[in-house]
């Protein structure tokens, strides 16, 4: 099927269910019994039906979407290499083996998270996350070779758990992207839309936090550099020609930190982040106005911080208008969204603190679609990676509805 000018889906198949073909007939709209019991570590996130959710209100979108999966999850998380230590990446790879390795004995209870509903009755190896409040690192620190130990090194809350299934989807997750930024190179489509089960840009290069593991944005940004560059015949880190300049744009509620720490020192990544003020909300220590890249990157970070109780009109619009134009300033060869669905009205993770009041009803997330697509016109490649939104009745048409302002229907 030719998407010509709509939006191309890339999703996953999750965890035991059939191959997805090439209609939207055999795709699960509905998360399996494991991912509900993941889902269930945390009264708020729920990536795995969040992820079906999504998919489900795209499908019923054929005028604006077209749908292809990627050939087949990666093996390991070595994509993510570019944008990650390695300690990182083999932590998240062994971590769930490790903690069984430990048995019931050997199994700090302050560890293990529970998984609501079960009353008791949950898995035979419950989801693990840190013992203690993580602490800043001093330079003479290294991880324990303890995976209790390690987490409380790599992880920098203590919210995002560990699972069984983790790195069988951050691998789907790795192939969603990659093909997304295939297909968006190869500009059969007017934007692809990498529909991964969780979100990454809180997770920096040796560290992961705020339900992110690995910062899918990032490695889009790199993998968006190495396509440009071998199409011109000439390698990325090749001193003969400039690097090529990617820029993301982050709409999440919350500052991207995770990608904006990556890329705080390259020139060739300008990072745009749209977020509730950080004297207000999470991250707390990252996304202020002032912190506009190191020295020889000044101006690659760009945060724009926003008041609690941002809605469309009276903040949100003029600060997404005022990212696009730095984005078209810095000459960006390719564009990656990190679209965020926080931002609405009643998000259950907002309103803790702050909360913005993006509505649907008066179609905000349409015109946040228009607003991208006409900031940027059509003659760059475009991604779209999924990152947070926890209203579960709004979020899909709020996806659903970028991606019908985006595509122009």
């Amino acid at each position: 099927m030719s998407s010509g000018w709509k939006a191309l889906v890339v999703v996953s198949r999750p965890r035991d269910r059939p191959p997805l073909c090439s209609g939207w007939g055999s795709i699960p709209l509905q998360p399996s019994e494991e991912e509900i019991g993941s889902d269930n570590c945390d009264s708020h996130n729920k990536p795995r039906l969040r992820r079906c959710l999504l998919l489900a209100a795209l499908s019923e979108r054929s005028d604006v979407a077209a749908f292809s999966p990627p050939t087949q999850p990666d093996i390991d998380l070595a994509l993510y290499q570019s944008v990650h230590s390695a300690g990182l990446l083999g932590f998240l790879a062994t971590a769930w083996k490790d903690w069984e390795d430990l048995g019931e004995s050997g199994r700090d209870l302050n560890c293990c998270i529970p998984v609501l509903g079960t009353e008791g009755d949950g898995p035979p190896v419950p989801p693990l996350i840190p013992c203690h409040a993580p602490l800043p690192r001093t330079s003479h620190e290294r991880p324990s070779r303890n995976v209790m130990g390690k987490l409380g090194y790599y992880c920098t809350d203590q919210c995002t758990p560990i699972v069984s299934s983790l790195l069988e989807e951050l691998c789907w997750d790795g192939a969603v992207v990659r093909e997304a930024v295939l297909r968006a190179i190869a500009g059969d489509c007017r934007a692809a839309f990498a529909l991964t089960t969780h979100p990454g840009h809180h997770s920096a290069k040796d560290s992961f936090g705020g339900y992110c593991y690995v910062n899918h944005a990032a490695m889009a940004a790199r993998l968006f550099q190495g396509e440009i560059s071998a199409k011109s015949g000439v390698e990325a880190t090749s001193s003969m020609v400039p690097i090529p300049r990617v820029a993301i744009l982050d709409v999440d509620y919350h500052c991207g930190n995770g990608t904006s720490s990556i890329f705080y020192s390259d020139p060739s990544v300008l990072v745009v982040s749209i977020h509730c003020d950080p004297d207000y909300d999470y991250p707390f220590n990252s996304g202020f106005a002032d912190q506009v890249g190191a020295e020889g990157a000044k101006g690659s970070t760009l945060n724009l911080p926003l008041p609690p109780g941002t809605t469309w009109e009276n903040d949100y619009k003029g600060a997404l208008e005022r990212g696009l134009a730095a984005i078209d300033k810095f000459g960006a060869e390719a564009l990656i969204v990190s679209l965020g669905l926080d931002t609405c009205v009643g998000d259950k993770i907002a309103v803790r603190r702050a909360g913005f009041k993006l509505s649907c009803d008066t179609n905000d997330y349409i015109n946040m679609g228009k607003t991208i697509a006409a900031g940027i016109g059509v003659s760059i490649p475009t991604v779209f990676i999924q990152e947070g939104g926890y209203k579960m009745d709004v979020v899909a048409r709020a996806a659903s509805d970028v991606v019908i302002g985006f595509v122009g229907k």
